[in-house]
């Protein structure tokens, strides 16, 4: 009976770890440095031209992107005034004619919690413009300048 559960249990383990989501590289990572450091063998601190080295690796142009300040005027104002403005102009129903209309539609530093980014992706709500959704690219947009805290600039 003892040998049935043993199999068992093994069988259910292997089971469960190859249905498992993969492991991060970064995790395995961290994993093999604790390790090393349980087993006694402590890892050199890294001088200043290694960690110069590795910052300048992760400010690659994908940083930078992340980094850059999304305007309302420059960014967010024309894809509002080209895909929504027909709809919601002055016709009833939600305006977003301007900066304070845009603003009761945002829950600015909260994407997430925003209706205008909800609509945008059909999050909850009827998918904004219908039938013909934005680029990703402006979604994200209008994304990072709600995370932004959806400045009037």
């Amino acid at each position: 009976m003892n040998k049935k559960v043993f199999i068992f249990s093994v069988l259910l383990t292997m089971i469960l770890a190859a249905c498992a989501p993969a492991q991060p590289a970064s995790d395995l990572a961290e994993s093999a440095v604790m390790e090393q450091q349980s087993d006694g063998m402590v890892e050199e601190p890294m001088t200043d031209a290694a960690a110069e080295e590795g910052s300048q690796q992760e400010s690659g142009p994908a940083m930078e992107e992340k980094a850059a300040e999304v305007s309302f005027s420059a960014d967010v104002w024309p894809i509002i005034e080209k895909y929504a403005l027909n709809a919601h102009g002055g016709k009833g129903g939600v305006f977003l004619e301007n900066y304070d209309d845009i603003l009761l539609q945002v829950v600015p530093g909260d994407p997430e919690s925003s209706m205008l980014y909800k609509v945008l992706i059909g999050d909850g709500a009827p998918l904004m413009p219908p039938g013909n959704p934005l680029p990703d690219e402006m979604i994200q947009t209008i994304f990072d300048w709600i995370a932004q805290g959806a400045q009037n600039n």
